[in-house]
């Protein structure tokens, strides 16, 4: 495959993933309040563009220039834009040494017109081959989310209160732990509490009657009993 041609199924890859992320995001849109579709639409364009200047830093600083100055036709893709048809492309590479022991490599892109005439399109080839990965990596980041086939899925956040939220699992937690539910739960313990309280204070005037405790005695621990209903 020639890189004219592979440019062409770039180009047609690229135009129909962004029409149909165009589709998607209209749809979004047109789901939202008739007061909120403008915003939704601004949201959506500035982390569009947030996510593109990522991409574009990457494609062009990282790949085109950090690894293609290592591997020269990894940046071979934007030759056919940096010198197109009828120019001929032409990749210059001359090793030098500038200290004993150390060892470097210049590369030049050159352009051939067919007048004879040689332009230098280093910079150019550069910056299109770090564009062209930026939309592919944009691209494949678009395909992988919301508007794409969303295999990346983000959960919406819980928007109810913080207390509404731990009382509703603390419930939870009571109902599984006990097996009842939370209803039932506190009234067996109001229940058995008060039964506790009777069986004391009968305890208590049995032994009043008996002698065992006189007067004072009797009411003050009486008292002390019922101030725990």
């Amino acid at each position: 495959m020639t890189l004219d041609m592979l440019l062409r199924w770039i180009t047609w890859f690229l135009l129909g993933s962004w029409a149909f992320f165009a589709l998607r995001i209209m749809l979004h849109i047109s789901e939202q309040p008739a007061g909120e579709r403008a915003q939704a639409l601004r949201t959506i364009l500035l982390g569009l563009i947030s996510v593109a200047l990522g991409w574009c830093f990457i494609g062009i600083v990282f790949l085109s220039i950090g690894i293609g100055s290592m591997f020269p036709t990894l940046t071979m893709i934007g030759a056919p834009l940096s010198c197109p048809a009828p120019g001929q492309f032409e990749l210059f590479s001359q090793s030098y040494s500038y200290k004993p022991g150390q060892h470097g490599v210049v590369r030049e892109y050159y352009c051939l017109l067919p007048d004879g005439q040689r332009e230098t399109v280093t910079f150019l080839t550069l910056l299109y081959a770090g564009l062209l990965y930026s939309a592919l990596l944009m691209t494949v980041t678009m395909w992988l989310g919301r508007f794409g086939l969303r295999i990346v899925r983000i959960k919406p956040k819980d928007l109810s209160p913080k207390g509404v939220q731990s009382g509703t699992t603390g419930t939870a937690a009571v109902q599984t732990a006990t097996g009842t539910p939370p209803s039932a739960h506190s009234a067996g313990t109001r229940t058995g509490r008060t039964g506790s309280l009777e069986s004391r204070l009968s305890e208590l005037k049995a032994l009043h009657e008996s002698g065992l405790i006189d007067d004072s005695a009797y009411q003050t621990r009486q008292m002390e009993i019922l101030k725990e209903l």
